[in-house]
């Protein structure tokens, strides 16, 4: 049903429509990863990412149907309220290290501004990100129910739990997975180091901060929370030689941030923050709760346009709507 909609909206192009009628407000894409398209269909891959074509088409799309605009000028434009004409931000999450080596090369083809949000421990330290790590031991075949590699404790999910406790409960087994990973899997997946950071050209790639662990602010105590978003901020701060002004929440859903996170960012001359709730932003939004569009490996060219145009949070709203339920 979704598919056939999806399917009509494109094929009558009622999302040119949709666009025209969405001059007065900001599209923000969360992107993650881009990987090779030969290595879409493997296990290992996470939904998240898009491939390399995808993501080509898609910035082709956006570039003939919107105007692409740094999340600096968009946050400039909301807080002026001087839009106009539907408005589209890309950001990625994490910082990936494909996001330089895959999607960085189509940015500057198409001259298309982007925002990189860095997870700090990790472009330090170069090891994978947690929730990779818990992906490819159970890929592995360390099941949630059984002992994890003779320790006598289960596997912890990352995303209720403090991630101290996730992470001790794999750190054995995780060596041992880590040694026989393939090169296709540490290349897709690894961060981007510190001097990496430094072959994109800062008048189209800006850098924010998300945390410094990725851990989930949610799950922490509030001394935690607040030296996450201080520490990253400050790393990324120091990497780029000027202070940044932008953040982006770990998981970003709702209850996985509070006031008092927000208050914290404030306090560290955050201008911006963005979250992972579906939908666009206008004129009076929450600066520190910027909506933004997911985008992953389930869009097919129908479903990221029925996204990015807004098709599908209207009838994600429409069924949601109480009388459907009368």
């Amino acid at each position: 049903m979704k598919r056939s909609l999806r399917r009509l909206f494109v094929g009558t192009r009622f999302d040119r429509l949709l666009w025209m009628l969405s001059s007065k407000r900001v599209s923000i894409l969360a992107y993650h990863g881009v990987c090779e398209d030969r290595l879409a269909g493997e296990q290992w891959v996470p939904k998240y990412m898009v491939t390399r074509s995808a993501f080509e088409s898609q910035m082709v799309y956006l570039k003939k149907h919107s105007r692409i605009v740094s999340l600096r000028e968009a946050i400039a434009l909301l807080q002026s309220g001087r839009l106009e004409g539907p408005c589209v931000s890309i950001t990625f999450d994490d910082g990936y290290a494909n996001n330089l080596y895959l999607a960085y090369p189509l940015l500057q083809k198409y001259r298309l501004p982007a925002t990189i949000f860095l997870a700090t421990k990790y472009v330090e330290g170069g090891d994978l990100f947690p929730f990779h790590r818990l992906s490819l031991i159970r890929l592995a075949g360390y099941l949630d129910e059984g002992p994890v590699s003779g320790s006598g404790k289960s596997l912890l999910e990352y995303k209720t739990n403090p991630l101290d406790s996730v992470l001790e409960r794999t750190e054995r087994c995780w060596q041992e997975v880590k040694s026989q990973l393939s090169k296709d899997q540490y290349e897709t997946l690894r961060p981007l180091r510190i001097g990496e950071l430094k072959q994109f050209d800062s008048g189209l790639v800006d850098f924010g901060a998300h945390t410094h662990t990725h851990c989930i602010l949610r799950n922490e105590t509030e001394l935690r929370r607040e030296h996450e978003i201080s520490e990253s901020l400050e790393l990324v701060s120091h990497w780029l030689g000027s202070p940044t002004r932008l953040f982006s929440y770990p998981n970003g859903e709702p209850g996985d941030f509070n006031a008092r996170d927000k208050e914290v960012l404030r306090s560290r001359g955050v201008e911006a923050a963005v979250s992972m709730l579906p939908g666009s932003n206008r004129s009076g939004s929450d600066l520190l709760e910027l909506k933004r569009y997911g985008v992953g490996l389930h869009h097919d060219h129908d479903a990221f346009v029925c996204e990015v145009s807004g098709f599908s949070t209207a009838l994600r709203s429409f069924a949601a709507s109480p009388w459907l339920r009368l």
